[in-house]
């Protein structure tokens, strides 16, 4: 047999179904890099939201007054953006307490909260009688 005569090579059909192999492959790992990232994206906000929320809450708890029931809004600003957060106070059996709820959101139109914390806060008083009782 003479080997001049023998081609070598890919057929037409070879390299399109290989091109097509490797654009449903290209095309896989180029929505999964974009998941990943708005992933990110999402977690980054959570985190955030959940600062926000928790200094609401601490900022409740720590102060001199005891929180009214009733709703209130507002926004704060952390790294860089505006975050709006409404918290829900509610009365509880023990009228030393109030129950609180604090959700916080990326928008002010937002219907669902990135974060939501509910926690207690007691009545001044208390607070200053727990003080020198322990002093």
């Amino acid at each position: 047999m003479n080997n001049r005569n023998l081609v070598t090579g890919f057929t037409l059909v070879e390299i399109m179904v290989s091109l097509a192999i490797l654009s449903i492959m290209l095309g896989a790992l180029v929505q999964g890099a974009g998941s990943a990232t708005a992933n990110a994206g999402r977690l980054r906000d959570r985190a955030i939201a959940e600062w926000v929320g928790s200094n609401i809450m601490v900022e409740l708890q720590l102060s001199p007054t005891f929180p009214t029931t009733g709703t209130k809004s507002g926004e704060e600003e952390m790294l860089g953006h505006k975050w709006f957060w409404k918290t829900i106070v509610q009365k509880v059996e023990d009228d030393d307490l109030r129950r609180v709820d604090v959700e916080v959101r990326r928008t002010e139109e937002s219907k669902n909260p990135i974060f939501s914390l509910a926690g207690f806060v007691s009545h001044p008083r208390l607070k200053s009688r727990n003080v020198s009782a322990t002093q």
